[in-house]
């Protein structure tokens, strides 16, 4: 939902030639929306406005895009705590966690990783660092999770080929007050509780403060976990027309200390499953802060202005054994890769933008654009070349400490610089049908630069993204749409440089799409519908002529369908499912091994799993009682680019119980992977697998006030 530069010119020069009652009669339509579900624990919500498919403020229907959302009650009612674990009950969304990545990657539409998935708070763009992302981790400040998969860069910038994933956090009221809280004991020593508040402080000034804590002994050594979270902001209504919000949040991590576990002749040892062979003084630490100052002007009828002014800063520590093998005989661990990293990160940006409501030849129109720019630093710290190994017996563990022959001293320092003008146009052709467009332009810089040899290395990037796409409404109940959309993806991160060169490029994507989303109103129910093909360009290769000369020559690509379908069939039980089925391919993709130019093409991509599904229903069985079901299906994925080996498929069942006291305190029971099984959410296929949590039960107590 983007515009060609043929329509920015359009746009504004109807604006401009826009008579005095045309302009009196045009309203503006906000674009910062939240509201109930319109369905019940649905994904869908068809019909409301979003915040992540447009900036426009279209609603899912309008938009020629798939979009999915999942409000802050039906996170409530799925007992879900941790961000991403919302977005994995998305369409085509799965996970690919490790602590190295903050346990917050994603993967979506074959495309696996924070360099191809997106991740947000309110809109604003959270930067790769050496493949991290590690804020935000609770669910509690927020209002809903909103996710568009398929090409993103059009509105985000580079690193959104796969999907964009947006984190809309509770913010200020003006209405009535707002009192909230929640008390949580569980498996494992868990204990949660948060408490919020939000309401106004006179005619001028609205406050918002959403303030949670948790605590865990963990279901392994080292697992132990304590986090702290936090979300305060304060309004000012300095005119009915100008609105003014500073805000801050962030949060304090020291996560679970678990990179795997080993397997013992390619197959899990039942007795490991709860060994940790990390060292004793291992260490997980994130700290994150984000100061955020937005205005929102009414400058005029139909003329909406926006600016935010943001700083970020992420202090992030790791050290520890992350390397675990059995030896031949499976008698014995062997344990390296002891690292020791620190991330100093800082991000500031501004974005600035200016929306117009009116109409183009008598025909309704809505017309964006904006500035964004941002600049992020990081400081890499760490013990690179990276020693230290212990042998250790995995059945009468020692844990040890943490060695290193290498001091951990300052390794890089990298900065990046981007500015982006972005537009996005929908023009009402008739009641019927919709044109919507979009186009972006990016100038980045990157400079970074070896604090331990000098060497300083700078690469300049100028994409241009896109997105052309239409919807045609024959009815109330049906609307079928297409769209074509570029984006681009960083070949190894935001902020390094690939094979220690400033050669390479970004890679490049394009996707088809066609998609249909209906009501059903003879059971409340809405459905969508999305094939889609998306071709990634420009992956490093080696030379079928100089093995040792990689190029980017390589290509992937994915082809697939997704569906969903929410309703409440009977007053009372609700049902919210999806399914996503796609091929994923190395089109073009040779690797060097053992000096051999070996080729991968026509493989799958590792990590990326080619079928999923989730399901989600409850039932109010009494006026107080209601009872929920749920169960995730993940496929195969393939643990190397030869697929010689894979991570096996799971499904994952939970189940809820919840009973309403008053109207004022609901009491709720969870248990999550019921069945108890051992799966692999990620690792090296027949070497380590990360595990999942093991069954683990809730006792959630909420009440407002």
């Amino acid at each position: 939902m983007r515009v060609s530069l043929t329509s920015i010119s359009l746009c504004l020069w109807s604006f401009g030639m826009q008579s005095p009652a045309a302009a009196e009669s045009a309203t503006l339509l906000p674009v910062e929306v939240t509201a109930p579900r319109e369905t019940a624990g649905s994904t869908l919500g068809l019909d409301l406005p979003g915040t992540t498919g447009s900036r426009l403020g279209l609603t899912a229907r309008e938009t020629p895009a798939s979009v999915s959302s999942l409000g802050a009650a039906d996170i409530a009612e799925r007992s879900l705590t941790r961000a991403q674990d919302v977005a994995v009950r998305m369409p085509g969304i799965t996970e690919a966690p490790a602590p190295g990545n903050g346990g917050t990657s994603l993967v979506a539409r074959g495309f696996a990783g924070h360099s191809s998935v997106a991740q947000m708070v309110d809109g604003t763009r959270l930067i790769v660092a050496s493949g991290t992302i590690t804020y935000p981790f609770s669910t509690w400040p927020m209002e809903s999770v909103e996710v568009l998969r398929g090409p993103a860069s059009v509105l985000y910038g580079d690193g959104a080929i796969g999907a964009a994933v947006n984190y809309v956090t509770k913010r200020p009221a003006f209405g009535t007050p707002q009192r909230e809280a929640f008390l949580s004991v569980g498996s494992f020593g868990s204990v949660q509780g948060g408490v919020g508040l939000r309401g106004p402080i006179n005619d001028v000034l609205a406050y918002s403060v959403y303030l949670d804590a948790e605590k865990s002994d963990g279901y392994r050594q080292f697992m132990d976990t304590q986090r702290h979270n936090y979300a305060l902001a304060l309004a000012v209504r300095a005119s009915p027309d100008l609105n003014v919000t500073l805000s801050l949040d962030g949060g304090v991590n020291d996560d679970a200390r678990y990179f795997g576990t080993p397997l013992r002749n390619g197959v899990l040892d039942e007795r490991l499953r709860r060994t940790n062979f990390n060292v004793a003084d291992s260490v997980v630490q994130y700290d994150d802060r984000i100061w955020r100052a937005k205005v929102d002007w009414q400058a005029a009828a139909g003329v909406r202005l926006r600016n935010e002014t943001y700083h970020l800063t992420t202090d992030r520590h790791w050290r520890n054994a992350e390397a675990y093998a059995f030896n031949a005989a499976g008698t014995a661990v062997n344990r390296s890769d002891y690292l020791e990293i620190l991330h100093d990160q800082q991000q500031a940006g501004n974005r600035l933008d200016a929306a117009f409501d009116g109409h183009l030849g008598g025909m309704k129109n809505r017309f964006i654009v904006g500035l964004d720019w941002y600049r992020t630093r990081l400081l890499h710290t760490n013990n690179s070349p990276y020693g230290g190994a212990s042998t250790v017996d995995p059945f009468n563990f020692v844990p040890g400490g943490f060695i290193s022959p290498v001091p951990t001293l300052p390794g890089r320092a990298s900065e990046l610089q981007t500015t982006a003008l972005f537009a996005e146009n929908a023009l009402d052709l008739t009641k019927e049908w919709k044109l919507v467009a979009g186009l972006r332009s990016d100038r980045m810089e990157l400079d970074t630069t070896d604090l331990r040899t000098g060497v300083n290395l700078v690469k300049k990037y100028s994409p241009v993204t896109g997105r052309l796409g239409a919807v045609w409404s024959p009815s109330e109940a049906l609307s079928l749409y297409g769209q074509f959309g570029t984006g681009t993806d960083p070949l190894s991160g935001a902020l390094s440089l690939p094979g220690g060169g400033n050669t390479f490029d970004l890679t490049k994507g394009r996707q088809v799409e066609v998609g249909a989303k209906g009501a059903v109103p003879a059971v409340r129910g809405e459905w969508t519908v999305a094939l889609y093909k998306i071709e990634k360009r420009n992956l490093l290769s080696r030379d079928a002529g100089n093995p040792n000369l990689s190029q980017q020559v390589g290509q992937q690509s994915s082809t697939g369908i997704e569906l969903a379908f929410a309703a409440e069939p009977v007053r009372g039980w609700t049902i919210d499912a999806n399914a996503a089925l796609l091929r994923a391919r190395y089109d073009a993709f040779k690797e060097l091994v053992s000096g051999a130019l070996v080729s991968r093409d026509g493989n799958t991509p590792t990590g990326v799993p080619e079928r999923t599904a989730s399901i989600w229903t409850t039932y109010r069985f009494l006026p107080q009682w209601q009872a929920g079901f749920g169960a995730r299906y993940v496929g195969a994925r393939q643990g190397n680019t030869a697929n010689t080996t894979q991570l096996p498929s799971y499904v994952v069942l939970d189940a809820s119980l919840a009973y309403d006291h008053s109207r004022n305190l609901k009491l709720g029971l969870a248990v999550k992977n019921l069945a108890d099984r051992d799966y692999a959410l990620a690792g090296t296929a027949n070497a380590r697998w990360l595990l999942g949590a093991p069954r683990t039960v809730q006792l959630t107590a909420r009440a407002t006030f």
